[in-house]
């Protein structure tokens, strides 16, 4: 049902789309975004955006950095619409504490539909959710990266203690991952990196593509998170985390030929 909610002046409204996408309550769903959209799609994109992401967008002193924020968020307000049978120019969006987004429905109340966008280079992650909250990170695995460096000054001495016993390449890789661990759990509970990473210890499953972030040296301990690695070949690392442990990914590419990712896999992810 389309809401009433009316289009920005000088915007050409765009159609909504055909078949709209749904959720169940443990429903997961990890889109893989392609930043590099054919120019005439880049435009439409452009076109959905509110003031306030066309002046970010331009605030980019580089004009790839400006493509990838204009292809991100204009597909994030693609994907979303075809969730709430909205178009995308009409989304509203209101931000948390640490400013984490949410989608803002049409009498001013966030809807039960939750998300959260990650982006490295060329490709993007969205995750979309239902009544519960969300965190995804996504890496491209760098060699021109000092891992052990920043693990010894970032990370937990126990995860630092293991990369130093590991090749250089395996470490590297499990650097990131660890990475990306962190950083979807963080922004699942909605604080980012106000929370300091060497504060959140990641204890992978063996075995598995499973891992549990525990919280080192709260007053009020928190429960362990619970995280989902993604398998995204060998150029890029990423997580996702949600409240509680009742939920199950799918991961797929956003269908569009323009849009195709990077990143091809459809790999149904399971506990």
């Amino acid at each position: 049902m389309v809401s009433g909610r009316t289009t920005r002046p000088g915007k050409v409204p765009q159609p909504l789309p055909d078949e709209p996408l749904s959720l169940t309550a443990s429903d997961i769903h990890v889109w893989h975004i392609s930043l590099r959209p054919a120019e005439s799609r880049l435009s439409q994109l452009r076109a959905s955006l509110s003031p306030e992401e066309c002046a970010r967008a331009e605030r980019f002193a580089f004009g790839d950095a400006r493509r990838r924020f204009v292809a991100a968020h204009g597909t994030l307000r693609t994907i979303l619409g075809r969730y709430v049978s909205e178009r995308p120019e009409a989304l509203s969006f209101t931000a948390g504490r640490h400013g984490k987004p949410s989608l803002v429905g049409p009498r001013g109340t966030v809807e039960n539909v939750r998300f959260n966008l990650t982006h490295s280079h060329d490709s993007a992650l969205i995750a979309v959710t239902q009544d519960r909250e969300v965190g995804i990170d996504l890496e491209r695995i760098r060699d021109n990266v000092d891992s052990l460096k920043l693990a010894e000054r970032f990370f937990s001495p126990g995860e630092f203690e293991r990369l130093q016993q590991m090749p250089r390449e395996e470490a590297n890789r499990l650097f990131f991952t660890l990475w990306t661990c962190k950083e979807a759990c963080l922004k699942s509970i909605g604080t980012g990196l106000s929370v300091d990473l060497d504060r959140c210890e990641v204890l992978p499953v063996p075995g598995e593509l499973v891992a549990r972030v525990r919280f080192l040296g709260e007053s009020r301990p928190r429960e362990d998170c619970l995280v989902r690695i993604l398998s995204l070949g060998p150029d890029y690392v990423g997580a996702v985390a949600a409240e509680g442990e009742d939920w199950r990914v799918s991961s797929r590419p956003w269908p569009e030929p323009s849009l195709c990712s990077e990143v091809e896999t459809r790999a149904q992810i399971r506990r």
